[in-house]
């Protein structure tokens, strides 16, 4: 039984990158010992004209939502009294076009939102960066990253900033940690967690960065697991990734959350 009993962090099929359906996510968490499982699927984005026929193919399309929605509150009543199941989405904030996305959101009964920052800009206009490819990109992107992040943590809308780490920066060392020690500061003035990435840590990806956690430790702010599931199979995994990981960073002093009471 893992000690992890609550994940925000789910993803299903609709954003075309995921394998299996909601059900079989709510039987891996029941199987696991999780008390929570929140849904949070990479959330449609109502994209405006200027964007003509761009649509990105990582999320589910607006016209998918109610589905979606739907299918969660189902297996929320089914499975009353056996675990907590909320429905929410990971979202990138792109200014053009948030504000109407985050309306058609509630609108069709979305209950939470976290950040999941994979493009710095609109997506699909010029000047956009996909944070995963972003070695080689001006140290000020960066900057502009950092600030769009501390602005999402200041609004208060978010549970949580979703793989805060991911941005691929290829720079001086001493420039991340101080761009990361804002980041971190804010988290812990308004008390918005973030994400240690169990999606990224199991597949030894970039991130979770280690200069990352040791700041976030260093200034105390808030620390959460996210499973970020993919496939079923991954919540029954999480249990050793978190062990690997706190042995890991024993020592580091990070700071992690009651996240029974996110929601």
């Amino acid at each position: 039984m893992t000690e992890m009993k609550h994940n925000y962090h789910t993803h299903t099929p609709r954003c075309n990158h995921a394998l299996g359906n909601e059900r079989e996510y709510v039987e891996a968490a029941i199987a696991a010992g999780f008390e929570t499982l929140g849904f949070s699927d990479h959330s449609p984005y109502l994209f405006p004209e200027e964007a003509g026929t761009y649509y990105s193919s990582f999320r589910m399309r607006p016209e998918q939502l109610r589905d979606y929605v739907e299918s969660v509150e189902r297996l929320k009543k089914e499975y009353a009294g056996k675990i907590r199941i909320f429905t929410g989405v990971e979202i990138e904030y792109y200014p053009k076009c948030f504000d109407k996305t985050e309306k058609f959101l509630k609108d069709a009964g979305v209950e939470y939102m976290i950040i999941g920052q994979h493009v710095y800009g609109n997506e699909f206009d010029e000047g956009s960066v996909a944070v995963a490819g972003a070695v080689n990109a001006p140290d000020e992107t960066f900057v502009r990253y950092t600030d769009l992040l501390i602005d999402c943590i200041k609004s208060k809308k978010f549970l949580y900033i979703g793989h805060p780490d991911m941005y691929r920066f290829g720079g001086d060392i001493g420039f991340y940690r101080k761009q990361v020690e804002r980041l971190c500061e804010a988290s812990k003035e308004y008390n918005v967690p973030l994400e240690v990435n169990l999606l990224g840590y199991g597949e030894k990806r970039w991130y979770p960065r280690k200069e990352f956690w040791l700041v976030a430790g260093e200034v105390g702010c808030p620390v959460i697991f996210g499973v970020d599931a993919h496939r079923p199979s991954s919540i029954l995994s999480a249990e050793a990734h978190i062990e690997e990981f706190k042995k890991e960073y024993e020592g580091a002093g990070l700071k992690f959350v009651e996240d029974n009471k996110l929601l």
